[in-house]
C-alpha cells in the first residue's frame, strides 16, 4: 500500500571536509572573488561571466536523455525516479545525498552533451529571486513539447521498463522502498499519478510570471540565508535538546525524518512550493520535481551554501562534519540507486563519500552569503554563549480552528541580547503534527513582541505532505533580527513575552487531484504541538 508514499513525496507540497584556500581581490555584487579549487567551476546561471556553451550544452544533455530508451538508467524520467525512490528530507543526509544526485546527473550531461568541460549552472535565488529568462528557452522548459504531455502516454511509455527495473532491485534496495510504501510497480504507479503534471502545468511560473511570490522572496532574502549559515553544528539530535543544525536534524537511516534546519525549512522547501504557482500544480512541487531542469539549479545554490557554510566553520575553528561515533555513523550510510554518466551502478555508495566538492573536482563562482566566511582562520573555537531554549506555553494548538493557533514562550531579556556577530539567529521551533490532509499546504510564521502594534512575518512552513516518519515534524525558522533588541528594549531586565502565531494561506485538502490521499490516515486540522525559542 501507498498510504506512506503519497504524502511523503510531494513537497507543495511542501511542498572531516577539508577547506583549500582561497583567493582575494574584488567581485562584482560585493563578493570576494574565489580562487578556482577545482577543474569545473559551476557558474550562477545569470552571470555575464559564465561562458554561453553552458546553456547550449545543457540542452543538448536533456535532450539527448529525453531520448534514450526507457531501460536506459540515464533517461531523463529514469533519473527523476532515483529521487522518487531514495531522496531523504528532514534528516542530516539531506545535502550529502543531493551532491551525490546532482554530481552524477552533471557527469551524465557531461558524457551525453559531448563537451568535457560543462559544469552546471545554479541559480541564486536571493540575488534574483525569479526564474532566469534562459531557463524558459526550449528543453531548459518542462512544458518544451520534446517532454511528455500527459500521465497517461507516460505510463504507457515507461511501464514495461518499470517491470524489468523492479526486477532488478537487490533486497537492499527492496528494503528501502519498501519504507516509502514502494512494495510493487502497483504502488509506483499509483504514487507517480499524483506526482506527474501534464503540460502545460509542467512548471507554474511563465515568462509571464517568472517572479517568485512575495511570500517565497522573503525566505530566500540574505537575512535568512546568514541564519543558515551562523548554524554552529551540522546536525542535531533527534530530539528537543539540540537545534536541528545546518544540515537538518540527526536519524537512523536516511528514509527517516524529524526536524529541518533552516536550510532545509526556509529557502528549500518554501522555493520547491512556490514553483507550482498560484495553482500549486507543477512538477517542482512533488518527488518528480528533477523532471523540471531547473531542480539541478536550485539543489546546486544549496550545494553551494553548504560549501560556504564548511568554510565559514573551518574559518572559526569549528567542526564542519559531525563528530566521533556520529561522523561513522554518518558516513556509513548507503545510497544504492545512482548511475553513473556510463548507466553504470556507482561504486561510491556511501554518504562519507560525498562529503567535500572534490569527488566531482568542482567549485563554485561566489554567490549570496560568501561575506559571511571570516577573513581570518581563528585560532580556537569561539566560547560564546551555550545555547537556551524556552518553550512555549500553546494557548491554540489546531491550526485554522478559528484563530491562529501556536502559543507564548516567556524569554528572558538578557537572552535575547547578543554582541557576537557570527552569533546564531534566534529562531523559533515549531513541531507540527500532520496528515495528508495538509498536502498542498503553507503556513506564515507570525510573531509578536511587547509593544508591537502588529504581528511580525518571522517566517514560513511549506508542507512535505504527511510525513514518513511517526510524530511531529519540526521546522525552524528564524525569527526578525531586529526582533531581539526591540523585544529585549521593551522588557529590559525582565522576561519577554514572544507570542508565536501559524496562519494557513492555502485551505486544507491541497489540489483536487491529491482529495483521495487527503482521505486516509490523520483527520481533522493540523496541530501544534510544541514551540521552542531557541537563543545562541
Amino acid at each position: 500500500m501507498t498510504e506512506l508514499l503519497h504524502p511523503f513525496l510531494t513537497r507543495r507540497g511542501f511542498l572531516g571536509s577539508s577547506v583549500a584556500a582561497l583567493g582575494a581581490g574584488a567581485f562584482p555584487g560585493g563578493a570576494l572573488a574565489q580562487a578556482a579549487r577545482y577543474r569545473y567551476r559551476r557558474y550562477e546561471i545569470s552571470d555575464p561571466g559564465m561562458p554561453p556553451r553552458v546553456r547550449d550544452s545543457y540542452k543538448k544533455a536533456i535532450a539527448a536523455m529525453l531520448k534514450l530508451p526507457p531501460t536506459d538508467p540515464r533517461n531523463w524520467y529514469r533519473n527523476a525516479f532515483v529521487h522518487v525512490f531514495d531522496c531523504p528530507h528532514r534528516n542530516w543526509w539531506f545535502l550529502a545525498w543531493h551532491r551525490a544526485y546532482v554530481g552524477w546527473f552533471e557527469r551524465t550531461c557531461r558524457e551525453l552533451s559531448g563537451d568535457q568541460d560543462f559544469a552546471l549552472p545554479y541559480w541564486d535565488w536571493t540575488k534574483a529571486p525569479r526564474v532566469p529568462a534562459s531557463m524558459f528557452e526550449d528543453v531548459l522548459d518542462p512544458n518544451d513539447a520534446a517532454f511528455i504531455a500527459s500521465f497517461g502516454t507516460f505510463r504507457t511509455g515507461l511501464e514495461t521498463a518499470v517491470d524489468a527495473l523492479w526486477s532488478t532491485f537487490s533486497q537492499q534496495q527492496k528494503a528501502v522502498l519498501a519504507q516509502r510504501g514502494l512494495n510493487s510497480t502497483a504502488d509506483f504507479w499509483d504514487a507517480a499519478q499524483q506526482m506527474f503534471f501534464d503540460r502545460p502545468n509542467a512548471r507554474g511560473l511563465t515568462t509571464a510570471s517568472p517572479d517568485l511570490d512575495t511570500f517565497t522572496k522573503g525566505k530566500v532574502a540574505i537575512g535568512v540565508i546568514r541564519s543558515a549559515l551562523r548554524t554552529p553544528t551540522f546536525a542535531g539530535s533527534a530530539g528537543e535538546i539540540d537545534p536541528a543544525g545546518f544540515a537538518s536534524s540527526k536519524v537512523a537511516d536516511h528514509n527517516q525524518g524529524s526536524a529541518e534546519g533552516i536550510l532545509e525549512s526556509q529557502p528549500h522547501d518554501n522555493v520547491h512550493g512556490a514553483m507550482g504557482g498560484t495553482a500549486g500544480l507543477a512538477f517542482m512541487v512533488s518527488f518528480l520535481s528533477p523532471v523540471d531542469p531547473i531542480f539541478f539549479l536550485h539543489h546546486g545554490n544549496l550545494d553551494r551554501l553548504w560549501d560556504v557554510w564548511t568554510r565559514r566553520q573551518a574559518k572559526l575553528g569549528r567542526p564542519t562534519l559531525p563528530e566521533g561515533a556520529d561522523l561513522a555513523a554518518w558516513s556509513d550510510e548507503q545510497f544504492l540507486f545512482f548511475s553513473d554518466e556510463k548507466g553504470q551502478p556507482v561504486s561510491k555508495t556511501k554518504a562519507g563519500d560525498y562529503a567535500a566538492m572534490s569527488v566531482f573536482d568542482y567549485d563554485y563562482a561566489p554567490g549570496s552569503g560568501e561575506e559571511e566566511v571570516p577573513a581570518l582562520v581563528a585560532s580556537a573555537t569561539p566560547a560564546g554563549v551555550p545555547p537556551q531554549r524556552f518553550g512555549a506555553r500553546i494557548t491554540s494548538s489546531a491550526v485554522g480552528a478559528g484563530e491562529p493557533a501556536g502559543g507564548v514562550a516567556e524569554v528572558p531579556a538578557t537572552a535575547l541580547r547578543t554582541s557576537a556577530p557570527e552569533a546564531p539567529s534566534l529562531v523559533a521551533e515549531v513541531a507540527l503534527e500532520l496528515g495528508p490532509a495538509e498536502e498542498g499546504r503553507r503556513f506564515r510564521v507570525l510573531v509578536s513582541s511587547p509593544g508591537g502594534a502588529n504581528p511580525i512575518e518571522a517566517g514560513a512552513i511549506t508542507v512535505f505532505g504527511h510525513h514518513a516518519h511517526a510524530g511531529p515534524t519540526t521546522f525552524t525558522v528564524p525569527l526578525p533580527e531586529n526582533l531581539a533588541s526591540t523585544a529585549a528594549a521593551a522588557s529590559a531586565g525582565g522576561n519577554v513575552p514572544l507570542d508565536i502565531r501559524l496562519v494557513p494561506l492555502e485551505p486544507a485538502g491541497g489540489p483536487p487531484r491529491r482529495a483521495a490521499a487527503a482521505a486516509v490516515g490523520h483527520a481533522g486540522a493540523p496541530r501544534v504541538t510544541a514551540i521552542n525559542v531557541r537563543t545562541g
